[in-house]
């Protein structure tokens, strides 16, 4: 007949002490608590491996930090995946993988790593204008997103302030640096598309500054003041 385990109760756990050696107190269904001679509590999880069918043991975390109640949380939610097939150890490695992937996936990063390229080709002065004019007008609004999460609406939004207090050139100078940085997260695997491609076509471009254009009858009176300031010069130079 299998021995049945009387679980712990909070006060038990609060009172554990270990005097000569470690003390182990379980609470069933593999979870158990080690206390420790130097007055640590650390809550384990044995189990049987899926695949290998091994037993195994992973930590949950400390006493109090992790409270009774918390513990055994964490042991219902692994003993049911494990009904599934499915090993809790695999399954927080790919948590913390796919988290890990969000982390390097955020624009501001991607943004980082472009730009440490991007740098190395242009003038010191023009690198700080490109990370000054991110970190003031890009990163506020979509520094956080993943790139696989942005789409073309999210970055025009993001620019619509900048096109509202007039600075035209700034959205244009924009538009072309989030092109290159979405452009630099396609060519390292993290999207599959560039959505700022036609952003552009979204806002006014901004008007050219052209030089005043000469007149036709203008021509000889222009002609004439170079020659006298030729003249001029030329006499400055003979003297």
């Amino acid at each position: 007949m299998a021995r049945t385990t009387r679980p712990l109760t909070n006060t038990e756990v609060l009172r554990a002490k270990a005097l000569e050696k470690d003390l182990t107190l379980h609470d069933g269904d593999g979870l158990f608590l080690i206390v420790k001679t130097s007055g640590k509590k650390l809550w384990r999880f044995r189990y049987q491996r899926p695949a290998t069918k091994q037993r195994t043991m992973m930590g949950l975390g400390a006493f109090p930090a992790l409270s009774l109640a918390d513990a055994r949380g964490l042991r219902a939610d692994y003993l049911a995946l494990l009904a599934n097939g499915i090993d809790p150890q695999v399954q927080a490695e790919v948590a913390e993988e796919q988290q890990q992937i969000v982390l390097d996936s955020i624009f501001s990063t991607v943004a980082a790593n472009w730009f440490q390229l991007k740098s190395k080709s242009v003038t010191p002065d023009y690198a700080k204008d490109i990370w000054r004019s991110l970190e003031k007008d890009v990163f506020p609004a979509i520094g956080e997103i993943p790139v696989q999460q942005i789409k073309a609406r999210i970055l025009v939004e993001a620019l619509e302030p900048i096109k509202g207090r007039g600075a035209l050139e700034t959205v244009r100078r924009l538009v072309q640096r989030i092109n290159e940085i979405m452009i630099y997260a396609v060519n390292t695997g993290l999207i599959d598309a560039n959505p700022a491609s036609g952003i552009g076509m979204a806002f006014e471009k901004p008007k050219k500054q052209n030089m005043p254009t000469l007149r036709p009858e203008e021509l000889p009176k222009l002609m004439r003041s170079l020659v006298m300031s030729n003249s001029v010069c030329s006499d400055s130079l003979s003297h």
